[in-house]
């Protein structure tokens, strides 16, 4: 375990430097703000073109992306069937059950285990669960948020998220890769999302750890969800990992490392940011189980690193 944690401990020591910054409160409200923005419009996207420009995608494989999508939205209707049993009335309890926070966790964590050159892996792993957040967690965001749902306005948000275009783009670029010859001008263009994509890690990590603010109150309400949506995503992750990516697809032992990384994950960060603001109660309660999830999340990989092949 040692060793596994050795490659992670640079991550993990942003995730502490993040968090004796907000501590001394090193930066105003703005400021860490307009740093997430960074990473949400220009670094994090540059990382996903060039995950999904090294993707690998055969035509058999997307049965994988179909189950992600379908395990999301499993585990958002099995939390409508929990919550009453486990006295938790908050309409975020389910919406929280499903996605998984990839963009700002699961490929910071990726990288430093696993490294780059498998970050193609990662990437189709995750476009299931992208799918799932932008057309149908959003829309019970949405839904829950103004009490409609606009098929219009999620479709525009797809279209004009500057993650999603990269991730097109990436797709795009993976599929004429072998028609288009590398000049000078396209080497230096990969440099330039290169440079940009290594802002990533370091950036989110301190906002993480910046972010993280764990309260006594509603304690118990996170840590029943937390345990709830651990439970669930481990039993579903098991199975699609021995009979989907093992036996009927042979798929190499990275797609079930990267599938644990992400089904381990906290739920998406963006719940926070659409739901409603001035709701304090909901809003205390995602708060607390985003950022106590986020820590237990961070443990339970490296573990996972360490003693699941």
């Amino acid at each position: 375990m040692f060793d596994t944690l050795l490659p992670v401990l640079p991550v993990l020591m942003l995730f502490m430097v993040g968090y004796v910054l907000q501590r001394i409160s090193f930066f105003s409200p703005r400021s860490i703000g307009d740093m997430k923005k960074l990473v949400s419009n220009l670094a994090l996207p540059a990382l996903m073109f060039q995950a999904f420009f090294a993707i690998e995608i055969e035509s058999r494989y997307l049965i994988l992306v179909a189950l992600i999508f379908a395990s999301c939205l499993l585990m958002v209707l099995l939390g409508r069937f929990l919550s009453r049993p486990l006295g938790i009335r908050s309409p975020y309890f389910s919406i929280m059950m499903g996605g998984f926070e990839m963009g700002m966790l699961g490929y910071a964590l990726f990288l430093a285990l696993y490294g780059d050159q498998h970050l193609g892996k990662m990437a189709l792993v995750d476009l299931g669960q992208v799918l799932f957040v932008f057309f149908v967690l959003m829309a019970l965001l949405i839904k829950e948020r103004e009490g409609v749902s606009d098929p219009k306005t999620l479709v525009r948000q797809f279209l004009t998220s500057p993650v999603i275009l990269a991730i097109l783009a990436g797709l795009v670029a993976s599929a004429l890769k072998g028609e288009v010859r590398r000049g000078p001008f396209l080497e230096s263009l990969g440099s330039f999302i290169d440079m940009l994509g290594s802002l990533t890690v370091p950036l989110i990590a301190i906002t993480i750890g910046y972010g993280i603010n764990i309260r006594k109150d509603g304690l118990v309400a996170s840590l029943k969800t937390i345990l709830t949506r651990k439970i669930l995503a481990l039993v579903i992750v098991l199975i699609l990992n021995a009979v989907v990516v093992d036996r009927m697809l042979g798929m190499d032992r990275m797609y079930r490392l990267a599938m644990m990384i992400m089904f381990l994950t906290p739920p998406p960060f963006v719940i926070s940011i659409f739901m409603k603001q001035d709701d304090r109660a909901n809003m205390d309660y995602v708060s607390n189980t985003l950022s106590l999830d986020t820590v237990i999340s961070i443990l339970l990989i490296i573990m996972m690193a360490a003693f699941y092949s």
